[in-house]
């Protein structure tokens, strides 16, 4: 087993080969778990063996996988509530006109703007649950509201 380890590029990742400059402090094949702080090489994983240092890294992986999804997710949200609010602000106008009518001809058109509004809030929504849902980046960029 090769039990020497080099860091061409930094102190922070090493390349374990014959030829390196300082021996390892653990046995391993994984140059990345190795750092150079004040020309000593450190084990950044405390000795544990290579499958356990595999599995802590496939670990951190899934959390910032996990961590990636719920803030796309959280960034959809904000997005169609922004959109919602912007549709139901563009129908402003509408109130206005509706409340004139019905002051006017003793009408109730504003109860149908009011119902086109609410269903611009209830369709955001069923938006944001659906969002929830959402198991992938790929599911929430090809997501449309």
């Amino acid at each position: 087993m090769v039990d020497k380890i080099s860091f061409p590029h930094g102190n922070d990742w090493g390349v374990i080969g014959p030829t390196g400059d300082y021996k390892l402090p653990v046995a391993s094949v994984l140059g990345h778990r190795f750092q150079l702080v004040d020309g000593k090489v450190v084990d950044r994983y405390g000795g544990v063996s290579d499958d356990e240092v595999r599995k802590l890294d496939a670990d951190q992986v899934a959390e910032q996988q996990a961590a990636d999804l719920e803030a796309a997710r959280q960034a959809l949200i904000r997005k169609v509530k922004a959109e919602a609010s912007d549709r139901i602000a563009a129908s402003d106008w509408k109130v206005d006109r509706a409340r004139e009518r019905d002051a006017l001809n003793g009408t109730t058109t504003l109860q149908d703007v009011y119902a086109e509004r609410e269903a611009i809030r209830t369709a955001s929504d069923e938006a944001e649950l659906a969002i929830l849902d959402l198991t992938s980046l790929d599911e929430i960029r090809e997501f449309i509201w």
